[in-house]
């Protein structure tokens, strides 16, 4: 939503600032500066991403718009977490043995519709339990889960760079079709001031929206992605964290404790609320 309200308030300020200063609003509309911008932006980014990071941007371009986590999420997993280390304990480990096996008919995972939406998080979550389950080593786990946070850290670092590297193109791209328009506008020397103006300016155009592109919209966009794998991050380090401890022969109040050490303060529920909240689970 803020994302929302922040393109809005840069649309309005920018070209509001734009009619209070006597300008014309169709003026901007130069659908040549459009085309050369955008088509030589789409072409550099086809040039320059692998098409699995291309794929994953598009899929998480939607995110930037999107509310993104709040703290009930991860009291959910924590309560989750402290649910599932809950039945091991009593029932032993071969209890959840179906659980990670089919996690969209596990009872446990059934009651958490956010983490079961979060594919990636079930597979990373569901991996390691199942590797439990079939009695591999606790420091094998570990490096296993080691590895394969830092694969995914590595993936989703390459997202936001396709949108910065877009974004850092941008004014020189404006340049061009500037430079373009003038290269038309030199044709028409002979023409009455008027069109000279109307063509000079159509130039300008393309300069004027580089910038506006790169540092109104898309970097901000970019930065946005930038905190959007932050919080991906962490909510899988809090079901790491968590698995973790438990592996270790924590007692499960304690793994969540230490799993709830792993989230940011601002995403942190108050040790009571977290009792309160797995004793009610």
């Amino acid at each position: 939503m803020l994302s929302i309200i922040g393109i809005l308030v840069v649309t309005i300020g920018v070209l509001g600032g734009f009619v209070i200063a006597g300008g014309n609003l169709l003026t901007l509309f130069q659908p040549a500066e459009f085309l050369v911008l955008g088509g030589a932006a789409i072409g550099g980014m086809l040039i320059c991403t692998p098409g699995y990071t291309l794929s994953a941007t598009l899929k998480k371009i939607p995110r930037v718009f999107s509310a993104g986590l709040n703290s009930q999420d991860l009291l959910d997993i924590l309560v989750m977490q402290y649910e599932l280390y809950n039945k091991v304990r009593k029932e032993g480990i071969l209890s959840i043995e179906q659980d990670v096996s089919v996690p969209a008919d596990s009872p446990v995972f059934k009651k958490y519709p956010k983490f079961l939406a979060n594919h990636e998080a079930v597979d990373f979550y569901c991996d390691a339990l199942r590797q439990l389950v079939n009695g591999i080593d606790a420091n094998a786990i570990d490096l296993s889960i080691e590895t394969d946070l830092e694969t995914h850290e590595k993936e989703i670092k390459g997202i936001p760079q396709v949108l910065a590297r877009i974004a850092d193109a941008f004014p020189g791209l404006g340049i061009v079709a500037a430079v373009l328009g003038i290269i038309v506008t030199m044709a028409h020397l002979d023409a009455p001031p008027e069109v000279l103006g109307h063509h000079i300016g159509a130039a300008l155009v393309g300069t004027f929206l580089g910038v506006l592109l790169a540092y109104g919209y898309i970097n901000p966009m970019a930065q946005k992605l930038e905190t959007v794998n932050a919080e991906e991050e962490m909510y899988l380090a809090c079901l790491a964290s968590g698995f973790r401890a438990f592996a270790q022969g924590l007692a499960p109040m304690v793994a969540i404790e230490v799993a709830r050490k792993s989230l940011y303060h601002a995403f942190r529920p108050d040790l009571d609320a977290l009792n309160a909240a797995a004793k009610k689970g």
